[in-house]
């Protein structure tokens, strides 16, 4: 296709420059002016020159235009491939070092196992001392009240001496002075005496108890003498009753034993500050 482009237009250019061209030469012939000959006689031999025949002129091709190839500009040619960079050679990796021979590992000694020692036999806890219920400790008011009602019935009834009391309370054996000396050393622990009142020695006070086999109460304690005491006009002998009464509450149980409980089931106890003085 580009040939065929190329030679209509070298084609076109020729046509162009014919019609340009045959009018001036047409022009040149018709003006060019007549030259009058003279015959001369020629010689044989000539020595004038002949002359040189003008040359004749020259047909000035016309300037082909500029071929389409000129007049297009033709696209840059295109860049050539630049060459693939030689691959750069693979570094030789450098030989490893030799890697030392392990160490031989050290043959672990089996332990020596210890022989446990047997383990000691535990401790069999001792059983638990269920103690018996006391019966509950009578307050100050509940005392007095006692006291009082047993003071009314002592005036209805009379109230038998002491001596009928102790024979009555069991089958007549008396405490030895052993069972005495236990008692008075256990109830001296529970009993606050009057030592610090006035005449000390008229605030003695009597009272009575029953016991069972372990030691406890099986009744309140009650005051043998409570006629004296309520209506007596010293303040502190009602006091010194009161703490022999709460006294033989605090020290229930009694450690006394049993194979003479014939002797201290009901006890009667005199509580003298003389007595428990220490």
């Amino acid at each position: 296709m580009r040939g065929l482009v190329l030679s209509l237009l070298v084609h076109a250019g020729i046509l162009a420059a014919g019609l340009v061209y045959l009018p001036r030469a047409a022009q040149v012939f018709e003006n060019t002016p007549i030259v009058p000959v003279e015959l001369v006689t020629v010689s044989d031999v000539t020595n004038v020159r002949a002359a040189a025949p003008e040359p004749e002129p020259v047909e000035e091709e016309p300037a082909e235009e500029e071929t389409v190839e000129d007049a297009i500009e033709t696209p840059p040619p295109a860049p050539e491939p630049e060459p693939e960079p030689e691959p750069e050679p693979e570094p030789v990796a450098p030989e490893p070092d030799a890697e030392p021979e392990p160490e031989p590992e050290p043959v672990e000694e089996a332990p020596v196992e210890e022989e446990e020692p047997e383990p000691e036999p535990e401790p069999q806890p001792e059983p638990v001392r269920r103690e018996p219920q006391r019966p509950a400790e009578p307050s100050l008011e509940d005392m007095l009240g006692n006291i009082e009602r047993q003071v009314a019935q002592s005036r209805d009834q009379g109230t038998p001496d002491t001596g009928e009391r102790r024979r009555s309370a069991g089958d007549g054996e008396q405490m030895t002075a052993t069972l005495q000396d236990m008692l008075q050393s256990h109830l001296a622990r529970c009993w606050r005496n009057s030592l610090d009142a006035p005449d000390p020695d008229e605030l003695a006070v009597r009272i009575v108890f029953s016991l069972d086999r372990n030691g406890e109460l099986t009744s309140p304690p009650r005051l043998v003498d409570q006629a004296r005491v309520l209506n007596s006009p010293n303040p502190y002998l009602r006091v010194a009753g009161e703490r022999a009464l709460r006294a033989a509450n605090q020290c229930a149980p009694y450690p006394l034993p049993p194979e003479h409980y014939s002797q201290w089931r009901q006890i009667e106890v005199n509580f003298a500050p003389s007595l428990y003085s220490r």
